[in-house]
Protein backbone atom coordinates (compact mmCIF):
# COMPACT_ATOMS: atom_id res chain seq x y z
CA UNK A 1 0.00 0.00 0.00
CA UNK A 2 2.76 2.17 0.97
CA UNK A 3 4.77 1.81 -2.50
CA UNK A 4 1.18 2.36 -4.46
CA UNK A 5 1.06 5.68 -2.72
CA UNK A 6 4.26 6.75 -3.46
CA UNK A 7 3.68 5.71 -7.33
CA UNK A 8 0.44 7.88 -6.88
CA UNK A 9 2.41 11.15 -5.11
CA UNK A 10 5.04 10.67 -8.14
CA UNK A 11 2.42 10.65 -11.70
CA UNK A 12 -0.88 11.86 -9.98
CA UNK A 13 -2.13 15.78 -9.14
CA UNK A 14 -3.29 15.99 -5.01
CA UNK A 15 -7.24 15.55 -5.96
CA UNK A 16 -6.92 12.66 -8.55
CA UNK A 17 -4.38 11.02 -5.56
CA UNK A 18 -6.88 11.71 -3.19
CA UNK A 19 -10.05 10.67 -5.31
CA UNK A 20 -7.84 7.15 -6.18
CA UNK A 21 -7.05 6.62 -2.61
CA UNK A 22 -10.71 6.88 -1.56
CA UNK A 23 -11.81 4.03 -4.54
CA UNK A 24 -8.38 1.58 -3.52
CA UNK A 25 -9.90 1.81 0.26
CA UNK A 26 -13.55 1.19 -0.92
CA UNK A 27 -12.51 -1.55 -2.54
CA UNK A 28 -10.16 -3.02 0.03
CA UNK A 29 -12.92 -2.74 2.45
CA UNK A 30 -15.33 -4.43 0.28
CA UNK A 31 -12.59 -7.04 -0.31
CA UNK A 32 -12.60 -7.23 3.69
CA UNK A 33 -15.74 -7.54 4.02
CA UNK A 34 -16.43 -10.85 1.55
CA UNK A 35 -14.18 -12.74 2.59
CA UNK A 36 -13.95 -12.36 6.42
CA UNK A 37 -17.56 -9.63 7.22
CA UNK A 38 -20.78 -9.93 8.05
CA UNK A 39 -22.97 -11.17 10.92
CA UNK A 40 -23.92 -14.57 9.57
CA UNK A 41 -20.15 -15.73 9.19
CA UNK A 42 -19.27 -14.51 12.71
CA UNK A 43 -22.18 -16.43 13.96
CA UNK A 44 -20.97 -19.55 12.20
CA UNK A 45 -17.10 -18.93 13.50
CA UNK A 46 -18.44 -18.71 17.05
CA UNK A 47 -20.47 -21.56 16.75
CA UNK A 48 -17.89 -23.72 15.89
CA UNK A 49 -15.58 -22.15 18.49
CA UNK A 50 -18.49 -22.52 20.98
CA UNK A 51 -19.11 -26.25 20.19
CA UNK A 52 -14.67 -26.91 20.28
CA UNK A 53 -14.73 -25.34 23.74
CA UNK A 54 -17.85 -27.58 25.03
CA UNK A 55 -16.57 -31.02 23.61
CA UNK A 56 -13.47 -30.29 25.20
CA UNK A 57 -14.39 -29.40 28.89
CA UNK A 58 -16.44 -32.84 28.37
CA UNK A 59 -13.67 -34.58 27.39
CA UNK A 60 -11.33 -33.22 30.55
CA UNK A 61 -13.84 -32.86 33.10
CA UNK A 62 -16.73 -34.91 32.51
CA UNK A 63 -15.40 -38.10 30.41
CA UNK A 64 -12.00 -38.49 31.41
CA UNK A 65 -10.66 -40.87 33.88
CA UNK A 66 -8.88 -38.78 35.45
CA UNK A 67 -9.07 -34.51 35.15
CA UNK A 68 -6.58 -32.60 34.07
CA UNK A 69 -4.22 -30.65 36.88
CA UNK A 70 -4.47 -27.77 35.16
CA UNK A 71 -7.80 -26.06 33.15
CA UNK A 72 -7.62 -24.54 30.06
CA UNK A 73 -7.86 -20.88 30.54
CA UNK A 74 -8.92 -19.85 27.47
CA UNK A 75 -12.34 -21.60 27.76
CA UNK A 76 -12.54 -19.67 30.92
CA UNK A 77 -12.09 -16.38 28.52
CA UNK A 78 -14.27 -17.54 25.07
CA UNK A 79 -16.92 -18.62 28.11
CA UNK A 80 -16.73 -14.61 29.46
CA UNK A 81 -16.42 -13.26 26.23
CA UNK A 82 -19.17 -15.09 24.10
CA UNK A 83 -20.93 -17.92 25.86
CA UNK A 84 -24.69 -17.95 26.01
CA UNK A 85 -24.76 -18.22 29.70
CA UNK A 86 -24.03 -14.71 31.62
CA UNK A 87 -21.36 -15.82 34.27
CA UNK A 88 -19.74 -12.59 35.09
CA UNK A 89 -15.36 -12.34 35.22
CA UNK A 90 -15.38 -13.63 38.49
CA UNK A 91 -12.99 -16.16 37.74
CA UNK A 92 -10.77 -14.00 35.86
CA UNK A 93 -10.73 -12.09 39.36
CA UNK A 94 -7.52 -13.52 39.90
CA UNK A 95 -5.53 -12.15 36.83
CA UNK A 96 -6.75 -8.39 37.65
CA UNK A 97 -5.74 -8.70 41.38
CA UNK A 98 -2.49 -9.63 40.42
CA UNK A 99 -2.26 -6.58 37.19
CA UNK A 100 -3.38 -4.16 39.80
CA UNK A 101 0.01 -4.62 42.35
CA UNK A 102 2.22 -4.75 39.46
CA UNK A 103 4.78 -1.75 38.75
CA UNK A 104 6.99 -1.56 35.24
CA UNK A 105 10.00 -3.63 35.10
CA UNK A 106 9.03 -5.91 37.63
CA UNK A 107 10.21 -9.80 38.18
CA UNK A 108 7.71 -12.39 39.00
CA UNK A 109 7.79 -15.62 40.02
CA UNK A 110 4.17 -17.41 39.30
CA UNK A 111 3.94 -20.86 41.28
CA UNK A 112 2.00 -23.35 39.93
CA UNK A 113 1.01 -21.58 36.68
CA UNK A 114 -0.83 -24.21 34.84
CA UNK A 115 -1.12 -23.66 31.36
CA UNK A 116 0.24 -20.06 31.64
CA UNK A 117 -2.96 -18.19 30.78
CA UNK A 118 -2.82 -15.21 33.44
CA UNK A 119 1.09 -15.49 33.30
CA UNK A 120 1.12 -14.57 29.28
CA UNK A 121 -2.57 -12.66 29.41
CA UNK A 122 -2.20 -10.44 32.60
CA UNK A 123 1.45 -10.42 34.43
CA UNK A 124 3.42 -10.03 30.85
CA UNK A 125 2.26 -6.65 30.16
CA UNK A 126 4.34 -5.16 32.61
CA UNK A 127 6.73 -7.52 33.87
CA UNK A 128 10.22 -7.53 32.88
CA UNK A 129 10.55 -10.84 33.51
CA UNK A 130 8.27 -13.92 34.78
CA UNK A 131 9.84 -17.23 36.00
CA UNK A 132 6.62 -19.82 35.57
CA UNK A 133 6.94 -22.72 37.49
CA UNK A 134 4.72 -25.45 37.23
CA UNK A 135 5.37 -29.59 38.55
CA UNK A 136 3.17 -30.84 35.76
CA UNK A 137 4.51 -31.51 31.98
CA UNK A 138 1.00 -31.19 30.34
CA UNK A 139 0.87 -28.05 31.89
CA UNK A 140 3.70 -26.76 30.46
CA UNK A 141 3.70 -28.21 27.17
CA UNK A 142 0.40 -26.14 26.87
CA UNK A 143 1.85 -23.22 28.32
CA UNK A 144 4.55 -23.09 25.93
CA UNK A 145 2.26 -23.90 22.96
CA UNK A 146 -0.59 -21.04 23.64
CA UNK A 147 0.65 -18.73 25.88
CA UNK A 148 4.35 -18.04 25.30
CA UNK A 149 5.84 -14.49 25.04
CA UNK A 150 9.38 -13.11 25.18
CA UNK A 151 9.93 -12.72 28.88
CA UNK A 152 8.11 -15.63 30.17
CA UNK A 153 10.38 -18.86 31.15
CA UNK A 154 8.43 -22.14 31.75
CA UNK A 155 10.52 -24.18 33.96
CA UNK A 156 8.93 -27.81 35.16
CA UNK A 157 9.68 -27.62 38.82
CA UNK A 158 8.96 -28.66 42.38
CA UNK A 159 8.11 -25.39 44.28
CA UNK A 160 8.23 -26.57 47.41
CA UNK A 161 11.79 -29.40 47.02
CA UNK A 162 13.44 -27.86 44.46
CA UNK A 163 14.76 -23.68 44.21
CA UNK A 164 13.29 -21.51 42.70
CA UNK A 165 15.12 -20.34 39.31
CA UNK A 166 15.71 -16.86 40.95
CA UNK A 167 17.52 -15.34 44.61
CA UNK A 168 14.84 -12.85 43.96
CA UNK A 169 11.56 -11.45 42.64
CA UNK A 170 9.43 -7.99 43.12
CA UNK A 171 6.46 -10.17 43.24
CA UNK A 172 4.95 -13.84 44.05
CA UNK A 173 2.04 -15.33 42.39
CA UNK A 174 0.75 -18.34 43.95
CA UNK A 175 -2.92 -18.54 42.06
CA UNK A 176 -5.30 -21.72 42.98
CA UNK A 177 -2.53 -24.26 43.62
CA UNK A 178 -1.95 -23.62 47.32
CA UNK A 179 -4.76 -26.18 48.24
CA UNK A 180 -2.52 -28.96 46.00
CA UNK A 181 0.04 -28.41 48.32
CA UNK A 182 0.51 -30.42 51.89
CA UNK A 183 0.45 -28.15 55.33
CA UNK A 184 4.41 -29.37 55.43
CA UNK A 185 5.13 -28.16 51.61
CA UNK A 186 3.43 -25.21 51.97
CA UNK A 187 4.85 -24.06 54.72
CA UNK A 188 8.21 -24.74 52.60
CA UNK A 189 7.15 -22.97 49.74
CA UNK A 190 6.37 -19.54 52.32
CA UNK A 191 9.44 -19.55 53.86
CA UNK A 192 11.31 -20.02 50.23
CA UNK A 193 8.85 -16.95 49.55
CA UNK A 194 10.11 -14.71 52.11
CA UNK A 195 13.47 -15.25 51.44
CA UNK A 196 13.12 -14.55 47.41
CA UNK A 197 10.74 -11.09 48.37
CA UNK A 198 12.76 -7.99 47.86
CA UNK A 199 12.47 -5.85 50.64
CA UNK A 200 8.87 -4.17 48.84
CA UNK A 201 7.91 -7.09 47.05
CA UNK A 202 4.09 -8.50 47.31
CA UNK A 203 3.19 -12.02 47.73
CA UNK A 204 -0.07 -12.32 46.06
CA UNK A 205 -2.49 -15.46 44.92
CA UNK A 206 -6.27 -16.90 45.43
CA UNK A 207 -7.65 -20.18 46.44
CA UNK A 208 -11.26 -21.99 47.07
CA UNK A 209 -12.03 -21.87 50.37
CA UNK A 210 -14.19 -24.69 51.84
CA UNK A 211 -14.11 -28.44 50.38
CA UNK A 212 -13.71 -27.67 46.88
CA UNK A 213 -11.42 -29.99 44.99
CA UNK A 214 -11.02 -33.64 44.79
CA UNK A 215 -7.26 -33.14 44.47
CA UNK A 216 -6.49 -30.84 47.17
CA UNK A 217 -4.39 -32.10 49.99
CA UNK A 218 -5.12 -29.10 52.40
CA UNK A 219 -8.68 -27.06 52.63
CA UNK A 220 -9.49 -23.49 53.88
CA UNK A 221 -12.79 -22.95 55.66
CA UNK A 222 -12.00 -19.17 55.88
CA UNK A 223 -10.20 -16.29 55.69
CA UNK A 224 -9.25 -16.81 59.07
CA UNK A 225 -7.50 -19.90 57.92
CA UNK A 226 -5.28 -18.01 55.58
CA UNK A 227 -4.63 -15.31 58.02
CA UNK A 228 -3.40 -17.85 60.68
CA UNK A 229 -1.50 -19.37 57.78
CA UNK A 230 0.25 -15.94 56.36
CA UNK A 231 0.74 -14.08 59.61
CA UNK A 232 4.15 -15.70 60.98
CA UNK A 233 5.33 -15.28 57.66
CA UNK A 234 4.10 -11.08 56.84
CA UNK A 235 4.05 -8.21 58.69
CA UNK A 236 0.96 -6.75 56.38
CA UNK A 237 -1.76 -9.69 55.56
CA UNK A 238 -4.55 -8.21 53.10
CA UNK A 239 -7.56 -10.55 52.54
CA UNK A 240 -11.04 -10.59 50.84
CA UNK A 241 -13.44 -12.94 49.92
CA UNK A 242 -15.83 -13.12 46.38
CA UNK A 243 -18.56 -15.53 46.32
CA UNK A 244 -19.79 -16.78 42.41
CA UNK A 245 -21.21 -19.52 40.42
CA UNK A 246 -19.48 -21.92 38.70
CA UNK A 247 -20.47 -25.49 36.86
CA UNK A 248 -22.33 -25.86 33.70
CA UNK A 249 -25.70 -24.49 34.81
CA UNK A 250 -24.33 -22.46 37.59
CA UNK A 251 -25.34 -24.86 40.02
CA UNK A 252 -22.60 -24.22 42.68
CA UNK A 253 -21.21 -21.56 44.54
CA UNK A 254 -17.33 -20.70 45.14
CA UNK A 255 -16.36 -18.96 47.40
CA UNK A 256 -13.12 -17.31 46.58
CA UNK A 257 -10.65 -15.63 49.04
CA UNK A 258 -7.55 -13.19 47.42
CA UNK A 259 -4.51 -12.12 48.92
CA UNK A 260 -1.90 -9.56 49.03
CA UNK A 261 1.29 -9.64 51.91
CA UNK A 262 4.45 -7.91 52.20
CA UNK A 263 6.51 -7.10 55.16
CA UNK A 264 6.48 -3.36 53.68
CA UNK A 265 2.82 -1.66 53.19
CA UNK A 266 3.99 0.80 50.26
CA UNK A 267 2.55 -1.20 47.45
CA UNK A 268 -0.58 -2.31 48.61
CA UNK A 269 -0.87 1.31 49.98
CA UNK A 270 -0.38 2.15 46.58
CA UNK A 271 -3.44 0.14 45.26
CA UNK A 272 -5.96 1.37 47.84
CA UNK A 273 -8.63 3.50 46.49
CA UNK A 274 -8.27 6.63 48.14
CA UNK A 275 -11.54 8.87 49.32
CA UNK A 276 -11.59 12.01 46.79
CA UNK A 277 -11.34 15.21 48.66
CA UNK A 278 -12.03 18.26 46.31
CA UNK A 279 -9.15 20.95 46.44
CA UNK A 280 -10.09 23.49 48.83
CA UNK A 281 -12.84 26.64 47.47
CA UNK A 282 -13.72 23.76 44.82
CA UNK A 283 -17.19 21.96 45.46
CA UNK A 284 -18.24 18.77 43.99
CA UNK A 285 -20.69 20.30 41.85
CA UNK A 286 -18.02 22.53 40.23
Amino acid sequence: MDALKAILKKYLSQRTRQGACKFLYSLAYYAEYFLWGGKFKERVLLGLLRQYYASKFRREWIFSGQPPHFFDQRMTYFSFGYGKRVVGPYSLFRGFFVADILRDGDKLLDIGCGDGFFARRFHAARSAHIDAIDIDPKALRSATSDNSAPNIVYCLLDAANQPFPSDTYDVVVWDGAIGHFSKTDCIQVLEKICKVLSPEGVFVGSESLGKEGSDHLEFFSSLDDLHLLFKPYFKHVELRCVSYRIGVKGETTRQEAYWRCSNSPKRLQECHWQEYLPAEGLSSDN
